[in-house]
């Protein structure tokens, strides 16, 4: 694991790559959560880490993490506490938590399903799988592409978050 480094300030977004992973804001952890590999209707969903990155902002429902969550949604997040961009992380991570029902729409996209974290009070968080090789299948993740307050979504559950606890210092 690398070492902890605090939250990225509002100037700090300005300059990071778009792959850069912001870690969890209580854990320090790269890794927000694991999706355990799934089998629903005769299809396998890979097991992978989830991970938050700095992202872009394409345009109206184009782009990923945390730059497109703000610029997409931060009009509706402050009220849910999430009132800058670096409270982003803080707001994803109180959505992806341990036993948070994943959902599957089973509607490929190009590099696989995408998924739906739900935790009905907070909102909800998408997450688009990144497959490895299929010899280094432990390389698999899942990215946050957005989060937003949305109390249903359309689907079937295929299975709960894992999180992973902080180290003992």
């Amino acid at each position: 694991m690398s070492e902890f480094i605090p939250l990225p300030t509002p100037h700090d977004f300005d300059i990071l790559h778009e792959d850069f992973c912001i870690q969890h804001p209580v854990t320090g952890l790269d890794s927000y959560g694991f999706v355990p590999q799934m089998k629903s209707q005769n299809i396998v969903l890979p097991a992978g880490e989830i991970y938050l990155r700095a992202g872009k902002h394409i345009g109206p429902n184009q782009g990923f993490g945390v730059r497109h969550i703000w610029t997409q949604h931060g009009h509706e997040l402050p009220r849910y506490g999430c009132k800058a961009i670096h409270d982003v992380a803080t707001y994803v991570s109180s959505i992806i938590v341990q036993g948070a029902p994943i959902f599957c729409e089973f509607h490929q996209r190009a590099g696989g399903y995408r998924l739906t974290v739900l935790r009905s009070s907070k909102g909800c968080v998408i997450l688009a799988p990144f497959l490895a090789i299929p010899s280094e299948p432990e390389s698999n993740f899942y990215s946050v592409v957005t989060a937003y307050k949305h109390q249903r979504v359309h689907g079937t559950q295929v299975g709960k978050v894992q999180t992973k606890k902080a180290p003992d210092p």
